[in-house]
Formats: C-alpha cells, structure tokens, sequence
C-alpha cells in the first residue's frame, strides 16, 4: 500500500536568515503583486525558487533555469542546507478560524516522501479534476531544479490514532527546528513549527504504521502528476528508477485530526455581454429545480453541513440581490448529471451547482472551464459581493463549507470533484522543508 520514507530535508539556517524573510505562500496562491513583494523581501526568498518571475527577452525555459541556478547557489552558500541523516519532519500549525476567527485550531502534518503510484492502483487517490498547463509548468521547474520545491498534502485515515501516538512519545520537548509566525498572524495564516524527527526506530515504526493506508491527495495534484510524469521520462530515457525521481515530498494529516478546515471556492460567472443572453429568466429557469428564497442572510442560509444542494446567488449592480437556491427533487440531478459518477460525487453543492446551473441553465460545460472566461472562482465572499455590486461580474455563487468526509468518500468512490471544489487552510508553508532529486 503506501510506501512512505524519512529523507534528508533542505531547510534555510535560521542562523544565516530569518525565516520571516525567506518564507512564502505556495506557489499557486501568489498574486503578481504578491510575487513582487516578496521579491523585494529578500534575495533569498523562496519565491525566486517555486515561482521565479518572468523577465523581458526571456525564452521559454529562462525562468526555470534560474530557479535552478538559485537553489544550487543557496545551497553552495550555505543558506540552504541539507540535513546528513534521513529524518520525518512534524510540522504543526496553529491558526485562528478563518470564519469564526475566536477559535484557534492545531494541525499536525507528517513531512515524509511517498513513493509514485499510478491512480488504478487505488493507494494513492486523487479527489479533482486537473488541466495539463499548470502541469506543463512544473515538469518544466521540477526538470531545471531537480527537486521538490514543495510539498503536496495529502490525507490517511487513522481512526486508532495510532501515527499520531507515535508521534507524541517523540522528543516533542526539544526545541523545534524551525519556527514562523504566531496563531493570528494574517501574513503567514499563523503560526508554523516544525521538529525534525531522526530517529531511526520511530521512522521505522511510522513507515510501518502507513504500509497499509491508502492516502487522498488534498492538495497537490498537479504536482503528484507531475512528478509521474517525470519518473516515466526518466524510464524512458534509460536511467535508474526506483530511487529519488520514484517519490515525492509530501504532508500528511489523519483524516481525524481536529485542525483540518476545508473552505468552499466560490463562483463567479459571465462578464459583459455574454450575460445578456442568458439573464433574462434565469430565475424562472432556476425555479424548475430549485426552491427560491429572495433576500437570504447568505451566512445563516449557508450554515451547516453541505450536501443538500444549496447555494447563494448574487446578482445585480449596485446592491446585489440574494438569493437561497436549495435543490427541491434530488431526482432531476440523478437524471441530468453526466453518466459515470458516484452517488456522493451527484450530493456534493458544488456538482449540483455545477450540473444544473451552469451546464444546462447557462451553457458553460465543465469540460470548457479551463479555457473559458466566464468563470472565476474566489474563497472570499464579500470580495465576491463587491465584484458583482461594482458590475465586473454578472453573478457569484457563494457554496456552502464542504466536509473532508466528502473528499474521502469521491476519492474512494475512484470519481473526483470538479475543479475547485476545496481549499484546505491554511496551505503548507513554502521555504521550510524541500527535497533534493540528486
């Protein structure tokens, strides 16, 4: 089943720099702005690594090859260094709720690699949907680096509890390798501690605890797929497999710990004229599916457990109306959802939304959604208010909270979520732990 390994991590030395400083968000949430802040941080942000930024006169492959130059420079200097024995890393975040901020919550995370497995066979198991540009980008940074810039995150199921006790009996006491930020510290989405666990008969013990587990990817798939994609050019060209190139740095959580938060990515959709021809009516079409309720509390009407085929949908300049969308007969879903999907796929609001909204109500496909500019997604809903009051969006849907439950039961069901569907918070840190392929 899943094979995970201890590994000799690369981490900045906190004597040289400060972590603050040369720290960042993953790769996929860094605006342009942000890109350019936190080139201005430092000379020795992670940035100029997992998303060096293009330059005029850049060929197609520029970018990377500096990130590849960075990272060997780091390493020569000595701001980066690479521990000497193999070793787990638990990585702990603390972070106040992003919705009900009072409420702080601990996540514990196994850093290890986990050795590539295809998808058929069942142990390592997505849960979305991917497009082949981002992927065609990190081949391109994972080529020129020779490394795992990043963790993906993944999930296990551990109902016994039995990883995280091992954990517990390690020398949590000593002073953690590495430290960043503090629980309400919006900057780094709290605070981030990481020991680094070497022990040769604990890693023993972990790697046998994990033999048997499957392991849900959270987040990362592109990269997973990435990362297979390289190991098969590797066989092809003749060269060793099995070793470094056969893995990949991962975060692992227990689908039990209590800090897990997952948020919903809402929609919003059609811009200019394109709105013009499916407006009108849209709500009495809508009303063939949907039991209407003008001017909700988007937050009271959203609350609770999701599953039920609800949404909110914002619509007008201005000051925008809203309105509750509950799904009235689960039987038209059944009927109008795409052949070939599991029964908790067709439960999830955001394939209710997706099936019956946007496919047959306003003719925007789930297969066009990577090409089309007629849908944006966001996680935060007053921005999403505001776009739709300022008229830069026709309509946003705001989704209820979507449970990890229903990311297990897709994933296990071998079916995967649209695109977008979670946004597990806080994401791993970039710049505290990477992998070398060499």
């Amino acid at each position: 089943m899943a094979v995970v390994r201890p590994f000799c991590g690369i981490h900045f030395d906190g004597e040289r720099v400060d972590l603050a400083q040369v720290a960042a968000p993953p790769y996929d949430v860094i605006s342009p702005a942000e890109q350019e802040a936190l080139y201005d941080r430092s000379p020795h942000n992670i940035i100029r690594l997992i998303l060096n930024r293009a330059e005029p006169g850049d060929s197609e492959h520029a970018r990377y090859d500096r990130a590849g130059a960075w990272l060997r420079t780091e390493l020569d200097e000595q701001i980066l260094r690479r521990d000497t024995q193999p070793a787990l890393y638990e990585y702990v975040q603390r972070f106040n709720d992003p919705i009900a901020p009072a409420k702080v919550h601990e996540r514990r995370t196994l850093l290890c690699t986990l050795e590539l497995q295809p998808y058929s066979a069942g142990v390592v198991l997505p849960h979305e949907e991917t497009h082949s540009k981002a992927k065609a980008d990190r081949l391109m940074l994972m080529t020129a680096t020779q490394s795992n810039p990043e963790p993906i995150y993944g999930l296990y199921e551990d109902a016994a509890g039995d990883v995280a006790a091992a954990l517990d009996g390690a020398t949590r006491s000593a002073a953690p390798l590495l430290q960043l930020g503090a629980p309400g510290d919006a900057e780094t989405c709290g605070e981030h501690t990481v020991w680094r666990h070497a022990d040769e008969t604990l890693c023993r013990e972990i790697v046998a605890l994990f033999a048997p587990r499957r392991v849900w990817i959270a987040d990362g798939h592109h990269r997973y797929e990435t990362a297979l994609a390289y190991e098969e050019r590797q066989r092809a060209a003749g060269r060793a497999t099995g070793g470094s190139s056969s893995q990949i740095l991962i975060g692992l959580t227990a689908f039990e710990d209590p800090g897990i938060v997952v948020l919903p990515t809402h929609r919003m959709v059609l811009r200019g004229a394109m709105a013009a021809a499916h407006m009108p009516g849209l709500l009495n079409l809508l009303g063939k599916w949907f039991s209407v309720t003008r001017d909700v509390d988007p937050e009271s009407f959203l609350a609770g457990r999701g599953g039920e085929g609800r949404f909110v949908m914002l619509a007008g300049a201005g000051t925008p109306r809203r309105y509750g969308l509950a799904l009235r007969d689960r039987a038209e879903m059944e009927t109008l959802a795409e052949a070939g999907h599991c029964e908790a796929w067709r439960r999830l609001d955001v394939s209710v939304l997706q099936t019956l909204v946007l496919d047959h109500s306003l003719g925007i496909r789930w297969k066009d959604l990577a090409a089309t500019t007629e849908v944006a997604y966001t996680r935060d809903a007053v921005q999403a208010a505001e776009w739709v009051a300022a008229g830069e969006w026709q309509l946003a849907f705001l989704l209820p909270q979507p449970s990890v439950e229903e990311v297990r039961d897709v994933a296990a069901a071998g079916d995967k979520m649209p695109q977008k569907s979670t946004f597990f918070y806080p994401k791993l840190w970039s710049g505290l732990i990477l992998r070398s392929l060499l």
